[in-house]
């Protein structure tokens, strides 16, 4: 029982953030995401170091994709990554912990570099970012295929490649976190939230949610209010 209230509480949107911030360097709201996710992974892991290290090391994980996307440098950044997680693996102290994943995610943002990108990244960097301006109004796959004057097929595989999911994967899961955030910080309805986020109804709002997060979005609500 104790698993599954955990898992009711988790806020799931937090990791794919965090790995979005690094990605795009953005250090204050990357950090503060961080602070975040430690204190709910730490509650969750109870004093079990050993396993507290593990789901850091995933997040070490999520990070590096992030930096990669974010034009890091592969050789340098595998490098440092198998090195943080010898350093963590040897580590006797949960504060210790800690810290060596703070300057873990904060040199990855020092070695993101936007003009390092190749030409697809950037264009599915540039993607990301309007389906997250626009999902109130969603364009299709075709349609940025069209504006940007490639075959749909080859941009569905591109960015497949690049943001390690398919593209409508990636609208879900970035509508989901646009709902959780209107859940949490207005007072909106659920036909509202619907509307602003592209969704024709408050039903399906309730179904897509519960598919990505196991909860609805009235209990998502509860939990966090």
């Amino acid at each position: 029982m104790r698993i599954r209230s955990e898992a009711r509480h988790y806020r799931w949107e937090l990791l794919p953030r965090l790995a979005t911030e690094v990605e795009f360097g953005r250090r204050a709201a990357a950090r503060r995401d961080l602070r975040e996710l430690v204190a709910i992974l730490a509650r969750q892991s109870g004093p079990d170091l050993t396993l507290r290290k593990m789901r850091c090391a995933q997040t070490m994980s999520a990070c590096l994709r992030g930096a990669r996307l974010g034009g890091g440098p592969s050789a340098a950044l595998l490098a440092e990554h198998i090195e943080a997680l010898r350093k963590l693996s040897g580590l006797r102290s949960w504060p210790g912990v800690r810290r060596a994943l703070e300057r873990y995610v904060d040199g990855l943002i020092d070695r993101v570099r936007p003009a390092g990108r190749g030409r697809m990244q950037r264009l599915v960097a540039s993607i990301r970012e309007d389906v997250r301006a626009t999902l109130h109004e969603p364009k299709t796959l075709a349609q940025y295929a069209a504006e940007l004057e490639l075959s749909e097929g080859h941009l569905s595989r591109e960015f497949g490649r690049i943001a390690g999911r398919p593209f409508r994967e990636e609208m879900r899961r970035l509508r989901c976190e646009a709902v959780r955030k209107l859940l949490l910080e207005t007072p909106a309805k659920l036909p509202e939230i619907a509307r602003r986020v592209g969704l024709r109804s408050a039903s399906q709002l309730i179904a897509d949610f519960k598919a990505q997060t196991g909860v609805t979005p009235g209990q998502y609500r509860r939990s966090n209010g």
